[in-house]
């Protein structure tokens, strides 16, 4: 008789998150390829992506954790900065969210910009659960405007 194969359900346990807006900062990306898809170009490597990485952040800014590490989550996508296409790309519409009103203009005009510079910056993501169990981050947007408390008035 020969090997026997047993299924198992998961590799690890997804973060216990729940869907919806989240504050979260900006640690930083990093490059991966990816074969597959309708559109992939390079069939033989994958082609090449950029995947964003969020920590989320309770209402005071602290790390949300869970099982005791901080929730961390990431959002894949093109690395074609186009700010001419017909559909704004993914990566510029979270640059838009991680850059001031200023870095966003050098940036169209043609200047780079620094990751580093980026990393640390709070935005807000919009979190949602695959069928898997596993969260992901759908769009990023910038960070909400901090709100005063109203005073009641005797």
């Amino acid at each position: 008789m020969g090997t026997t194969f047993t299924a198992t359900s998961k590799a690890a346990e997804a973060p216990n998150v729940e869907e919806g807006m989240y504050d979260a900062r900006f640690d930083g990306t990093s490059s991966k390829r990816v074969k597959g898809g309708l559109y992939t170009k390079d069939t033989e490597n994958g082609d090449l992506k950029l995947e964003w990485t969020f920590t989320l952040l309770d209402d005071e800014g602290a790390e949300l954790f869970d099982g005791g590490d901080p929730i961390e989550l990431s959002k894949l996508t093109g690395i074609g900065f186009n700010i001419a296409s017909k559909t704004i790309p993914q990566e510029v519409r979270i640059l838009k969210a991680l850059l001031t009103g200023p870095e966003y203009a050098k940036f169209e005009a043609g200047e780079g910009v620094d990751e580093e510079a980026m990393a640390g910056r709070k935005c807000q993501v919009e979190v949602f659960v695959k069928e898997n169990g596993w969260p992901g981050i759908g769009n990023v947007i910038a960070a909400r405007k901090s709100r005063s408390s109203a005073k009641s008035v005797e």
